[in-house]
């Protein structure tokens, strides 16, 4: 999200921004998790096993999962079959038809209206913001695989731990996302549209 699209939405509210329906996809893996941690040592602990992560290549599988939110509800986690590459035809067919579109109308339905928004993945690169706050709950869903599952082997146990996962977010934990992004959009303003905590 640039400056100017910030200092356009800094005076929204609450009210304002429990319209928003955000929406994205995550791939989550047997092997590894989709978002690699970063890592600083010093020099002489290049190859401390504190620094060091394990790559598991062999039988590696992969699942992308679609979720969005909106207010204080989620959507179902949808899992999109096989290795399918996500560009603007599959996303129609896959996401934006069966899924996306209901749930805008069952939100507009609630609130009156809501605006959509996405990340910059090539099936919906039209909008790019940097601070879809869905992306938070995907890091809440690794780091919870991380620290009380660890790797899971199994592709199906994978799916049915990241639904129980996705299922037990509260409510409390949307809400506190959503006011938070006042601070979110200053933050960017602060940094004159570059890089931030978030």
């Amino acid at each position: 999200m640039s400056k100017a699209v910030c200092q356009q939405r800094l005076h929204w509210t609450y009210e304002d921004w429990k319209r928003v329906v955000w929406t994205d996809e995550s791939t989550f893996s047997t092997a590894e998790f989709g978002h690699r941690p970063w890592v600083t040592w010093k020099a002489d602990e290049e190859y401390h096993p504190d620094c060091i992560d394990e790559v598991w290549e062999s039988g590696q599988e992969s699942r992308m999962v679609w979720g969005a939110f909106c207010g204080t509800t989620k959507s179902d986690l949808v899992f999109i079959p096989g290795k399918v590459k996500v560009d603007a035809v599959t996303y129609v067919e896959t996401i934006m038809e069966p899924y996306l579109v209901p749930l805008w109308h069952m939100y507009c339905e609630e609130y009156g209206w809501t605006n959509v928004i996405e990340n910059g993945a090539p099936g919906h690169k039209a909008q790019s913001p940097d601070l879809n706050l869905i992306e938070a709950l995907w890091m809440n869903i690794e780091t919870e695989l991380g620290e009380t599952w660890g790797r899971i082997s199994d592709i199906s146990i994978l799916q049915e731990t990241l639904s129980r996962l996705w299922e037990a977010i509260p409510a409390e934990r949307l809400d506190s996302l959503i006011r938070s992004m006042p601070e979110r959009l200053q933050v960017v303003i602060n940094a004159e549209g570059g890089a931030t905590c978030y």
